[in-house]
């Protein structure tokens, strides 16, 4: 009785000031916490989302506020400055969720955003707290229209690196502009910049066709409302990130998204979020050996369809799941969100389109094409993406940005049989760990994807036609040989070897790093500094050492 008392007696100022905001102590109360800038793409129909959501709240006999957090754009700034932040937002957005409901007013919480490492946060930040959330994101923007056919619009990105080629297709992208959709929503017709949010559908704490369904369709008005619904059972039920969030399932999503081509930018997420709740065994090392054992269930459409709007169309993110429950290869038997087993969960998802949703035998490709190398070049390990070439063997040619990367290209510095070698793009050495996306780009439309290599220490995108190493850990700037790699310097990477190496022997690399000028490194603003120096390495997920 008299701890009951005590209790009274400090909760008596929240629940005086909660009457004042206009919460009612019997009702449960859910935040409904909205990332938004009027310059992203992404964010541009959030205002309508939010009110959907709320819609849902209130007909669950629920109370609904509404508080806004900011958004980076980087998408549209590539291979610029502006892009070294989209990674450190995450961290930012973290604190953010932390400080703004540390306050206790809320039984659950629904995060409306769409870009990647924003939800990522909003993830992270959740856990802190231990509070039951809900996500949805604004959906895929509306394919583009352009000479007869439609597109993704990633399309509209490959124009831009076309034009940067060839000076002429100026004109032409002016008149594809005219082209582009009006309507909002996620600026990335892949699976990938989509990947968090159809990952999330997995844990429950997502309704199915969150990370697929179309920005403008009834279908992701109808998302939004569940998703209220969602949150107010969470509350009910108490079921917080903490108790979805096993080993098991953080498992099961790393095997979802190796089978749907994998993610970099997905894989430091899962660290992340593991690293946040102590759980163990999901690292570098768990993500190789699991990735020996995925197939490539996702298949890239034959017509120019869109991808994420083919899986949609296949049955979505749920039929990805089931297909790998089926074959045995995610673990059925994890806890959801919904309350029940991911398999009881998954009971009405259905495969629709078998060319696009492939099974264990007729996988797309028998491995992922996701994979993990080590070696000389990467001694704590690195990301490598593929498409059919698995062993790349080539002479450097090292720079030591994005930025003269792309000059390089621009200029046809590059030759067959080259590996394009990016360094100081790390978490530390960027700072801000940027994706190289341009440099990617202009590989493709130049033809030398399926001829030239890339590895890198920034992160990696999976626009790339050709065998690209991202994440290399320890980054540039350490006593590695991947710091004092040379043109000329012969480099192979061997997926089926899980390796990548340099001709260099250990007293040659020590030769150099004797004389090594490491110079300026890339230029950084006071928060890029700060989470530079606090930052952990790639293969920890890039989170934030709390022991500094």
């Amino acid at each position: 009785m008299i701890k009951e008392f005590i209790n009274q007696i400090n909760n008596l100022p929240q629940k005086a000031f909660a009457e004042l905001v206009g919460l009612d102590v019997d009702k449960p109360t859910i935040g409904v916490i909205s990332a938004q800038n009027e310059l992203s793409l992404a964010d541009g129909a959030t205002d309508k989302i939010v009110d959907k959501v709320r819609e849902g709240i209130l007909a669950s006999g629920a109370i609904a506020k509404t508080l806004h957090i900011s958004a980076t754009e980087s998408n549209a700034m590539y291979a610029t400055n502006a892009a070294k932040y989209d990674l450190p937002d995450r961290e930012l957005t973290a604190n953010n969720v932390e400080t703004l409901c540390a306050n206790n007013y809320f039984d659950a919480l629904v995060f409306v955003a769409s870009r990647p490492n924003t939800i990522w946060g909003m993830l992270l930040g959740a856990i802190r707290l231990n509070m039951p959330c809900a996500f949805v994101c604004q959906g895929t923007m509306s394919p583009i229209t352009y000479d007869g056919k439609q597109y993704g619009f990633e399309f509209f990105y490959r124009q831009v690196a076309r034009a940067k080629v060839n000076k002429k297709m100026q004109e032409v992208l002016a008149n594809f502009q005219a082209s582009l959709p009006t309507v909002c929503g996620t600026d990335c017709d892949r699976y990938g910049q989509n990947s968090v949010s159809c990952l999330l559908e997995a844990t429950g704490m997502a309704v199915q066709g969150n990370g697929t369904a179309a920005a403008n369709s009834v279908e992701r008005q109808k998302i939004a409302v569940k998703t209220g619904q969602l949150a107010v059972k969470l509350a009910q039920n108490k079921c917080t990130p903490r108790r979805i969030l096993t080993q098991s399932m953080l498992q099961n999503m790393i095997r979802a998204d190796l089978a749907c081509g994998g993610s970099t930018t997905t894989m430091l997420g899962i660290i992340a979020v593991a690293k946040e709740l102590g759980v163990r065994n999901v690292d570098f090392k768990a993500i190789s050996e699991i990735a020996k054992t995925v197939p490539l269930l996702l298949a890239k459409p034959s017509d120019g369809e869109p991808p994420i709007t083919a899986l949609h169309r296949a049955g979505g993110m749920c039929a990805v799941l089931k297909q790998l429950v089926c074959d045995k290869i995610a673990d059925g038997e994890v806890y959801t969100g919904a309350g029940m087993t991911l398999s009881q969960l998954l009971q009405n998802a259905t495969v629709v389109d078998s060319e696009i949703v492939r099974t264990k035998e007729t996988a797309a490709n028998k491995a992922a094409t996701l994979q993990v190398v080590k070696g000389n070049l990467a001694e704590e390990g690195a990301f490598v993406h593929y498409k059919t070439e698995q062993t790349f063997v080539g002479k450097a040619k090292v720079y030591e940005s994005e930025e003269s990367a792309i000059e390089a290209i621009l200029h046809k510095e590059i030759r067959d049989g080259d590996v394009v070698v990016i360094r100081n793009e790390g978490p530390q050495s960027c700072p801000g760990m940027r994706e190289v996306y341009m440099s990617l780009a202009l590989l493709n439309e130049t033809g030398l994807a399926d001829k030239v290599a890339v590895i890198t220490d920034g992160r990696i995108a999976d626009i790339y036609d050709g065998i690209a190493v991202g994440h290399i850990t320890p980054e540039s700037g350490n006593p590695t040989a991947f710091t004092v790699l040379r043109d000329g310097d012969s480099v192979e990477i061997s997926v089926p070897k899980g390796r990548i190496q340099c001709d260099l022997n250990a007293r040659e690399v020590q030769t150099r790093l004797r004389n090594h000028d490491r110079g300026i490194g890339n230029y950084a603003n006071a928060y890029l500094k700060q989470w530079s120096k606090t930052c952990r390495p790639a293969t920890e997920g890039c989170v934030t050492d709390k022991s500094k």
